[in-house]
């Protein structure tokens, strides 16, 4: 004897089925973006640090190819990467949002994001402004390179920070008795 779901919970089943799916192709995507992000802010980081900006006389060719090199890999590879992580994740939360939200390491991650990705563009994007300036003095270009190297490196660390938080999905002190008042 079969048992059969009654009409009215059919279109449920339906939706969790269809969720379920939908899962299934988003989570690779967005696993795939963020190492894609994290990766290309870890090249960029490593890149700008590994060149040793400072040490290259002004004149020097390298100092404005190194500037467009970092410049471009962030604009065409580590922003789209980022953008497309962060859609992902929008879709992925949108699946079932109650749930999600009510975790304290999701909120703690998205504050975290909040800060970390506004707070990281505005500093290296002011750092670089002030390394393409050819009437700064050498101090200030020396103070904007080693500026640059904090700002990739803090955002490197806030990123794989929240990278170690999505994954490990730590309780902050949480209850692991279900939050929904109907269960």
């Amino acid at each position: 004897m079969t048992t059969t779901l009654s009409d009215a919970t059919q279109p449920h089943a339906a939706r969790h089925e269809r969720r379920g799916r939908a899962r299934q192709w988003l989570l690779p995507a967005k696993l795939v973006a963020v190492a894609l992000y994290v990766g290309g802010l870890a090249a960029v980081t490593f890149i700008w640090v590994g060149s040793d900006y400072g040490a290259l006389q002004p004149a020097d060719p390298r100092r404005e190819f190194l500037l467009n090199l970092v410049g471009r890999m962030m604009v065409f590879f580590v922003v789209p990467a980022l953008i497309v992580a962060m859609l992902l994740g929008v879709l992925l939360l949108r699946q079932n949002p109650g749930h999600f939200l009510r975790a304290r390491w999701l909120r703690v991650k998205l504050v975290m994001l909040l800060v970390l990705i506004p707070a990281g563009h505005f500093w290296c994007r002011a750092q670089t402004l002030k390394l393409r300036d050819r009437g700064a003095s050498l101090d200030a270009q020396a103070d904007a390179a080693r500026g640059l190297t904090y700002g990739l490196a803090c955002t490197l660390a806030g990123s794989v920070a929240v990278v170690v938080i999505g994954r490990s999905k730590p309780r902050f002190g949480q209850s692991h008795l279900p939050t929904n008042p109907r269960s």
